[in-house]
């Protein structure tokens, strides 16, 4: 099965992982791929994290590539710094278009 992220690519994680001490958008580098037996999901391998000698496990849900968390954040902050009535017409926005792409028929 081919890895859906390659090996030493820098990813973050989409949540927290107490046990380790780590949350959410903490970055790491993928040093391991294989498959999980069990699950239809790859595990990955990850170290970094500014923590040396540290390495955990995680499945692909727990990991996406930094760019991507680089994007939502750069976004959350410009949400952050509107004022709530333009929040709240953003939202109205983006539940349009998310009902209008349910609605859509793909071709």
């Amino acid at each position: 099965m081919k890895p859906q992220y390659p090996l030493f690519s820098q990813v973050a994680l989409t949540g927290d992982l107490p046990q380790y001490h780590l949350k959410r958008g903490d970055i790491a580098t993928i040093v391991e791929h294989y498959h999980h037996p069990e699950s239809p999901e790859d595990g990955y391998s990850l170290e970094g994290f500014d923590v040396p000698q540290i390495t955990i496990e995680v499945t692909a849900s727990q990991i996406m590539p930094l760019s991507d968390y680089l994007r939502e954040e750069a976004i959350l902050s410009k949400f952050r710094n509107l004022s709530e009535h333009q929040q709240k017409q953003l939202e109205e926005y983006l539940d349009f278009l998310l009902q209008k792409d349910q609605t859509t028929p793909v071709n």
